[in-house]
C-alpha cells in the first residue's frame, strides 16, 4: 500500500507541476517581472495552505516541528529557520531562472531540461541521504542525456556537437538546467526535513508537509517580495515608471490564481510523496510531464517545429521509466536488473531512430526552416 501511495502521489506531483507552469507562462507572456510574478504565487499559495490547514487543525491534526537542531544545541524553531534561510537562497534563485526560462524560450524547448535532475540527484541522493544507486539507474540517467540533445536535433546540421552547444547558448535551456542543479539540493533538504520525525500516521505525514510548505511560503514570499521592490526601484530610477503591484490582477486574475494553486498543490503533495518512497524516485515521476508539457506547449501557445521535442521528450520519458524501475527498495531489490534496463534502453533508442528517420527532412525544406527558425528565434 505504501510504495502504491507513493506513486500516486508522486504522478499528481507531476501533472501538476505541468499546469503550474502552464498557467505561469500565460502570466509572463504579458511581459510581467518574474519576481513580481513570484510573489503574487507565493501570496496565492498561502491563502490555499490556510485554508487547508484550518481543515486540517479542525480534523485533530496539529501542526508541528520535528526534532531538527538537537545535534547543534539549537531550538526546533531556531533550526527550522536556518533551515529555511538556506532553503529560500537555493530555491528562491531557482524560481527565478524558472520563471525567466519560460520567458526568453518556448516552453517545449525549455522544460524538457527539467529531466536532468535525477542526473544530479544520483550522487546527490547517494552522499546526503545514502540511497543506493543501481547500473540501471545510470543507463535511464544516460537516456535522459540523450535526449536533451535531441531536443535541438535540427542543429546537427550545423555539426556534429551543435546540440550539445545550444544547451549553453539557449538562455532558457541554459536556465533549465541550472534550475535542476539548484532543485537538486533542495530535494535533498526537503526529504531529510520530512523524514525526521520517523514513521508516522498519514495525518502527521501531511502535517509536516504543510508544515514545511507554510514556512517555504512565508520565507519566499518575503525573499520575491524584496527582490520584486529593488527591481522597481531600479526600473522607475531609468524610466520613471510607476510600480504596477496590481496590474496583472486586472490583466489574467484567473491565471495568476491558477498558477498559485498549483504551485501549492505540488509542494504539499511533493513533500508527502516523499515520505513514502526515495527522493529521487520522486522527482523522476515528477519529470515525466515533459511529454505533457511539450503538448500542452502546442496546443496553447502554438508553438511550432515541436516534433523533434516530443521525440526528445519521449526518450527522456523512457529514462526516468528506467530511473524508477532500477532504484533498489529498503531491501536492495529492484523491478528490473541491468539487463532489463539495457533492453528498454534500447527499445527506447531503436524507437528514436526510427522516429527520426520518418520525421527527417532537408534542412533546405520548410519544415526544417521553421525548426531552426524557433531556436534562433529564442536565442538572445
Amino acid at each position: 500500500m505504501v510504495p502504491t501511495l507513493g506513486l500516486f502521489l508522486s504522478v499528481g506531483t507531476s501533472v501538476s507541476n505541468v499546469f503550474t507552469d502552464v498557467s505561469r507562462k500565460k502570466v509572463l507572456d504579458h511581459g510581467y517581472d518574474a519576481a513580481l510574478i513570484s510573489f503574487w504565487c507565493k501570496v496565492v499559495a498561502f491563502v490555499a495552505y490556510a485554508i487547508a490547514v484550518a481543515a486540517l487543525v479542525g480534523s485533530g491534526t496539529a501542526l508541528a516541528l520535528p526534532d531538527l537542531g538537537a545535534g547543534l544545541h539549537l531550538s526546533p524553531a531556531a533550526a527550522f529557520l536556518l533551515y529555511l534561510l538556506l532553503n529560500a537562497g537555493l530555491e528562491g534563485t531557482a524560481i527565478v531562472l524558472n520563471l525567466r526560462a519560460l520567458q526568453v524560450s518556448p516552453i517545449s524547448l525549455c522544460v524538457p531540461f527539467m529531466a536532468l535532475t535525477p542526473l544530479f540527484l544520483l550522487p546527490a541522493g547517494k552522499f546526503f541521504l545514502h540511497e543506493a544507486i543501481s547500473y540501471g539507474m545510470v543507463v535511464g540517467v544516460s537516456l535522459v542525456v540523450i535526449g536533451s540533445l535531441v531536443v535541438n536535433r535540427a542543429l546537427f546540421a550545423h555539426g556534429l556537437f551543435e546540440p550539445l552547444k545550444a544547451i549553453y547558448r539557449e538562455r532558457g535551456s541554459r536556465y533549465m538546467t541550472i534550475v535542476a542543479l539548484l532543485l537538486t539540493f533542495t530535494n535533498v533538504l526537503d526529504k531529510w526535513f520530512v523524514s525526521s520525525g520517523g514513521d508516522a500516521v498519514f495525518a502527521q505525514r501531511l502535517s509536516r508537509s504543510f508544515t514545511l510548505a507554510l514556512g517555504k511560503c512565508v520565507m519566499h514570499g518575503l525573499f520575491f517580495a524584496a527582490l520584486a521592490l529593488y527591481r522597481q526601484r531600479s526600473t522607475t530610477q531609468k524610466t520613471s515608471a510607476p510600480a504596477r503591484w496590481g496590474a496583472v490582477w486586472r490583466a489574467v486574475p484567473v491565471w495568476m490564481i491558477l498558477a498559485g494553486v498549483f504551485e501549492a498543490v505540488v509542494l504539499v503533495l511533493q513533500l508527502t510523496a516523499m515520505q513514502f518512497t526515495v527522493a529521487a524516485l520522486v522527482i523522476s515521476i515528477k519529470r515525466a510531464g515533459i511529454v505533457l508539457a511539450v503538448l500542452l506547449g502546442w496546443l496553447i501557445f502554438k508553438e511550432r517545429g515541436i516534433t523533434d521535442r516530443v521525440i526528445a521528450s519521449c526518450v527522456m520519458l523512457a529514462g526516468v521509466l528506467i530511473f524508477f524501475l532500477t532504484k533498489p527498495d529498503g531491501q536492495g531489490q529492484a523491478t528490473i536488473g541491468l539487463i532489463g534496463a539495457l533492453g528498454v534502453a534500447l527499445a527506447a533508442l531503436a524507437g528514436m531512430g526510427v522516429a527520426l528517420y520518418l520525421t527527417h527532412v532537408s534542412p533546405t525544406t520548410e519544415h526544417q526552416k521553421e525548426d531552426l527558425v524557433e531556436i534562433v528565434e529564442a536565442e538572445p
